[in-house]
């Protein structure tokens, strides 16, 4: 079978798509965006966000109170990528609105383990009764507080704060222990 000469003959016959995809994000008037080397950067009232958005076939421009997504495929694959970069604009956005928060609760059945904030640590004493204290890192721009059993972790990036608490979470693994008896651990309950 021959193919038709006519590009837009061509695209219609062969089921390929020649127009570009395009959407636009909305972001609030107090937050300013700048789009460098390809990493988008957020600010409102002293906090900032930035993320890495590259990719060679979606382009990312700040402008007027918006970020526009822009492709010159319609196709799915380049669709998915720029639907990935509006959700990771909407995440920022949100972060600086209201930070994201993660709630935990220490569990533990036999021996009253202690966690505490150390510098940029958690620090999980007398986990499951052992000697040496268990430690998780802090990321960079996140905040935890401790009130007893309960663990809140907040911040403006929203996977900085998803690994500290899945840091935390990780730090009391049990190692071969059957789950069913050994619960112990610092858990997380309410995520955004």
């Amino acid at each position: 079978m021959k193919r038709p000469a006519n590009k837009t003959l061509a695209a219609a016959y062969w089921g390929m798509c020649t127009e570009m995809h395009q959407q636009t994000v909305k972001i609030p008037d107090e937050v300013e965006s700048t789009y460098e080397d390809g990493a988008l950067k957020l600010e409102k009232n002293g906090n900032s966000v930035s993320k890495r958005l590259e990719h060679a076939q979606v382009d990312v421009e700040p402008s007027n109170g918006e970020i526009v997504l822009s492709a010159d495929s319609d196709r799915q694959d380049i669709k998915s990528i720029s639907n990935a970069f509006r959700g990771h604009v909407l995440n920022m956005v949100e972060g600086l609105e209201s930070e994201h928060e993660y709630r935990m609760k220490a569990v533990y059945a036999h021996f009253p383990m202690d966690v505490s904030v150390q510098g940029d640590e958690v620090v999980i004493d007398n986990f499951m009764g052992e000697r040496n204290p268990r430690t998780a890192q802090i990321l960079d721009g996140v905040s935890v507080e401790i009130d007893g059993e309960e663990v809140v972790v907040r911040g403006p990036n929203k996977e900085k704060a998803g690994q500290t608490a899945a840091n935390i979470e990780q730090a009391c693994k049990k190692g071969d222990r059957d789950p069913r008896n050994f619960q112990d651990g610092v858990y997380i309950t309410e995520s955004p």
